[in-house]
């Protein structure tokens, strides 16, 4: 054990970069919390002379400086081999000691923001369940550390008495990063064009009714006497012909997706997976570097997400839930593969599973369940719209028509798209309207399964069934209730059988 990552086990500091990381940081702090008080004060104040300005100036950053120095050398860490944990000791002022229990450790992450690139340093952050937020993260660190600490922290394991165990984590080192696998950069665009342009339309629309708004605001604090009149701009805007207001919103969707094409490109430039015997690792960006992982053993449920026309392009989204992540966590939480294609999917998902899922049995809702949403998200809304104002029927009926059109054509083909696989050994859900979920998880993994029945039900024998994994649950309804009784059957003999075992 001495020979591996023996400076870990001694209190040690970051990179003597970091020093200068810190003054940037705190200089940043200052500049974003007080940038108000100290132009609103410069202003007022117009007697103030030059000589003043830079003795203040001087001593402000005199005072950053010495922070920064005094954060850089209270900031210290190591690995407590004895406990098995990791140790933070930080503060200036008020000090505090984190400790992290190796095993408890769900995910290390490596990045290299735009700033970092200028000092060759990395930032690494540690992540535990139960926490939205990193819960350690270490600013300054060369590329050998970082990379040191996460497989560290990851994948060793105590191996005095083990040299079978010794021999296997020297094949994974040597392994490591042979056969990377890139997702091209035209791929990455591919995805950006045609995936979430819903989003950067209405993020787009969003953004220019704010900027109106800003701008109104400003203008009554300066006292302008030539106001936004939004009654005024909204007859002028009707004036225009239909040609030209459809003309001006397609305008719209095509720079909001040209700038969600940019920014999918810069935050996913240079994809490249690299893989060894546990875990995948993910490193991507352009001007902030990421570095993910992906412990094989440690996924619960692999998401596929994809279009009509990805499907044509040959790409896809693919989602890697581990131990206590979920669907519902940020984005840059979740280890995530876009533009992936058919056959690197394949790659991944038999390097995780030892094989690609194949499914011959399914379950499909009943078509009760086209009444039900049919009731629910077009009666319910226009019975309550009837009841509070029921000229609008009378005035709107041609846009009452339209959105009972298109809110069935979306219920028919969710209802068309929901489906329910299973072998023996994966369940897979299908659902999703234009941009289709596909839901993968192993039998064997699940915390447990439920099914119910509402008692109006019981005659047309429907029931929903509910499977329950680390990374959260996952609901069908409207199924055949006798059927969701073997599979349930079937799921607790497995998840019994695999706790035995």
């Amino acid at each position: 054990m001495e020979e591996k990552h023996n400076s870990f086990f001694q209190p040690q500091r970051q990179s003597k970069t970091g020093i200068v990381l810190l003054f940037l940081y705190n200089v940043g702090l200052v500049v974003k919390n007080l940038w108000v008080f100290i132009i609103f004060y410069f202003v007022k104040n117009k007697d103030i002379e030059l000589w003043m300005i830079i003795i203040s100036v001087i001593a402000v950053l005199l005072i950053l400086i010495v922070s920064a120095i005094l954060q850089y050398y209270h900031f210290k860490y190591y690995i407590d081999d004895e406990n098995d944990e990791f140790v933070i000791h930080q503060g200036i002022i008020n000090t505090s000691v984190t400790k992290i229990k190796r095993e408890n450790i769900q995910e290390v992450n490596i990045s290299q923001p735009f700033v970092h690139q200028f000092f060759n340093i990395y930032k690494l952050e540690i992540d535990t369940p139960g926490s939205s937020e990193k819960e350690v993260k270490i600013s300054a660190l060369t590329k050998q550390n970082a990379v040191d600490l996460k497989e560290y922290l990851l994948t060793e394991k105590q191996i005095e008495n083990a040299p079978e165990q010794a021999n296997e984590l020297r094949e994974i080192k040597e392994n490591k990063e042979q056969h990377p696998v890139k997702i091209s950069t035209a791929n990455i665009l591919k995805y950006g064009v045609t995936a979430n342009y819903v989003q950067s339309f209405f993020a787009l629309v969003s953004l220019v009714i704010y900027g109106f708004s800003e701008l109104s605001n400003l203008l009554k604090k300066v006292e302008f006497k030539t106001q936004l009149d939004y009654d005024t701009v909204e007859s002028q805007f009707l004036a225009f012909s239909v040609p030209m207001i459809l003309g001006l919103v397609l305008i719209v969707i095509i720079v909001g997706i040209i700038i969600n094409a940019v920014r999918t490109l810069i935050k996913f430039f240079n994809f490249t997976i690299n893989e060894n015997r546990q875990s995948f690792s993910f490193e991507y960006g352009l001007f902030n570097t990421r570095n993910s992982i992906v412990n094989k053993s440690k996924v619960q449920v692999i998401t596929e997400t994809q279009n009509w026309i990805q499907k044509k392009l040959n790409i896809s989204y693919v989602k890697f839930l581990q131990i206590g992540k979920n669907e519902e966590e940020d984005e840059k939480n979740v280890a995530a593969v876009p533009g992936i294609s058919n056959s690197e999917k394949v790659q991944l998902l038999s390097a995780i599973w030892e094989e690609n899922p194949t499914f011959a049995d399914f379950l499909k809702p009943n078509f009760r369940l086209i009444l039900v949403n049919t009731f629910e998200w077009i009666c319910v809304p226009l019975i309550l719209v009837f009841l509070i104002e029921k000229d609008i029927f009378i005035n709107y009926w041609f846009l009452v028509f339209i959105h009972i059109v298109l809110v069935e054509l979306l219920i028919l083909i969710s209802f068309r798209n929901l489906k329910l696989f299973f072998n023996e050994r994966f369940i897979r859900l299908k659902s999703g309207i234009w941009d289709i979920n596909h839901k993968t998880f192993e039998v064997e993994k699940l915390q447990t399964v439920k099914i119910s029945q509402y008692f109006w039900q019981r005659k047309t024998n429907l029931g929903s069934i509910t499977f329950y994994t680390s990374a959260g649950r996952f609901k069908i309804v409207a199924l055949d209730f006798f059927k969701l009784k073997k599979l349930l059957n079937y799921c607790i003999y497995k998840i019994e059988n695999s706790k035995n075992n």
